[in-house]
């Protein structure tokens, strides 16, 4: 048993009453700590597990035989933390450990794992116990992270949740000194040992993981994702090794939403999930490009029939595109080089030339507004002559990007620097998957596999429910009652452990 458990009874309870001579604080510790080394013995991990948090029950009706045949499931409380974030934290190494079942390397991998424990039945998973606890708790826990926090809360035990689901040396990015980020704050919220996409695409290639750096973002349907133009910019221009990476990956959950009566905007419980890439050559084609837009001018054309022109009809109105609004709708093909304003009333005949305001079929560029907040026209152009036409990141190296610390957005004096910002138009090209949390989907599909679950499993959550309960009983309320109850449990869990864990790999396990 943990040195911690030990430590937090004698706090409580420095001097526990003894009247009655079989209770003890050793005898009962004793059969704790044999009973959840039994369980270590076995892989199943049980260190989250709350013992003053109420714990969750699933109940299962078997509806031909009657109320006295239901069935409950006691199943562990998660502690939720940030702590999931530390590989060397104990809390970390829990979670890592139940959710280690979780199929998939990358993050469209696990999405798409995730929706098939939903989506079929529990016969497909042929029994196995620790794969179906792993699906579960993900689903209990990552619902209760994304629903039950607020936005900025949510987001950061999102972060440590990530961590401890790809595992391994995965980091929950917080602080600079982490990622060796100089002079700036780290746009990187994770550090995920991830499949590359080589070996995700061709099944046959040898496995290729690494570590990649991961900015997540959770926002609320059709929104806009931004950042600092000043931190990006030294991401990329950052040497450190321990960035990892010349490029990050964005991670955008949309948590989708549907307006009620009210107009208030309603969570149905499902996320989408997508994902892009920045690197050095794609930078300027993703932050600030200017958009292809059409341009507008005179054209000659040729009226087609008898067609009469009044001045006061002859000019587009406020419902007109941007570019129209204001401009005379034609002018005569002579005087100026937009041609003659027609004052009066005019008739023209068939096959008569007219100039006409409309698209030219040339387009050019042209910086949005969220683009000039970033760059001048000039230093946009400079900065694309400097770039040129490759897309190979050597060429594009880092003495070559250096040239957007001279640009407005990177030098900006607003509070919290000049802000870059992608569309949903853009993100949504990276589509990796949806996941449906909806609460009762959730319990639904909880009870369907519980179903699947053997009766000894079922034994071992509710005695360790029943212990939790005795221990507190005892240890805080000073209840030798509940302390003789306490050894009882123990013993039926010790019981029901050694009904599912074969004894050889305990042997096993006491011989490592």
């Amino acid at each position: 048993m943990s040195d911690f458990i030990k430590d937090m009874f004698i706090e409580v309870r420095e001097e526990p009453k003894k009247t009655d001579k079989n209770v003890n604080v050793n005898t009962l510790l004793e059969m704790i700590e044999q009973t959840i080394s039994s369980l270590n013995a076995a892989h199943i991990k049980t260190a989250g597990y709350s013992l003053t948090e109420e714990e969750d029950v699933i109940e299962i009706t078997d509806e031909d035989e009657g109320d006295e045949d239901v069935q409950t499931i006691r199943r562990p409380v998660i502690k939720i933390t940030e702590a999931w974030g530390n590989p060397d934290n104990v809390d970390r190494q829990v979670m890592e450990s139940l959710l280690s079942q979780i199929e998939g390397g990358t993050v469209e991998d696990k999405v798409q794992s995730v929706n098939n424990f939903v989506n079929n039945p529990p016969a497909e998973l042929g029994g196995d116990i620790s794969k179906i606890m792993s699906y579960l708790i993900f689903l209990d826990t990552f619902a209760s992270i994304i629903n039950d926090y607020g936005a900025s809360v949510s987001g950061f035990l999102f972060e440590a949740f990530l961590a401890a689901l790809f595992g391994g040396t995965s980091i929950q990015v917080d602080d600079p000194e982490q990622v060796g980020a100089k002079g700036s704050l780290p746009i990187e919220d994770n550090q995920l040992f991830v499949q590359l996409k080589a070996q995700s695409e061709n099944p046959d290639a040898e496995p290729n993981w690494d570590i990649v750096p991961y900015s997540l973002k959770v926002l609320r349907q059709d929104g806009v994702v931004h950042g600092s133009f000043k931190n990006l910019v030294d991401f990329f221009l950052d040497p450190s090794p321990r960035r990892k990476s010349d490029s990050v990956v964005y991670l955008v959950v949309i948590k989708e939403g549907k307006k009620n009566k009210e107009g208030k905007n309603i969570a149905t419980g499902r996320l989408h999930f997508y994902e892009f890439e920045l690197t050095r050559e794609n930078f300027m084609q993703m932050i600030g490009a200017p958009s292809e837009v059409p341009m507008w001018g005179y054209v000659p054309v040729q009226v087609t029939r008898k067609t009469t022109i009044s001045p006061e009809k002859n000019m587009f109105g406020d419902k007109a595109a941007v570019a129209e609004r204001g401009k005379h709708k034609f002018r005569l093909p002579d005087g100026s080089p937009a041609g003659a304003e027609i004052t009066d009333k005019i008739t023209l005949q068939k096959g008569d030339t007219v100039l006409k305001f409309q698209k030219t079929g040339e387009m050019r560029d042209v910086l949005a507004p969220s683009a000039l907040k970033l760059y001048t026209p000039e230093q946009h152009r400079d900065i694309m002559a400097k770039f040129g036409e490759s897309t190979d990141q050597a060429s594009i190296n880092r003495d070559v990007f250096a040239a957007l610390r001279q640009t407005k957005g990177y030098g900006s004096k607003v509070a919290g620097g000049a802000q870059w910002s992608i569309t949903k138009k853009e993100y949504t090209k990276g589509y990796k998957g949806t996941l449906d949390l909806n609460a009762d989907k959730i319990e639904a599909k909880a009870v369907e596999y519980t179903r699947t679950l053997n009766q000894s499993l079922v034994n071992i959550f509710n005695a360790l429910g029943d212990l939790s309960d005795n221990i507190n009983s005892y240890f805080i309320a000073g209840d030798a009652s509940q302390g003789l109850e306490a050894k009882t449990n123990a013993t039926k869990l010790r019981d029901a452990v050694n009904e599912v864990i074969p004894e050889e790999a305990i042997e096993q396990k006491a011989a490592e």
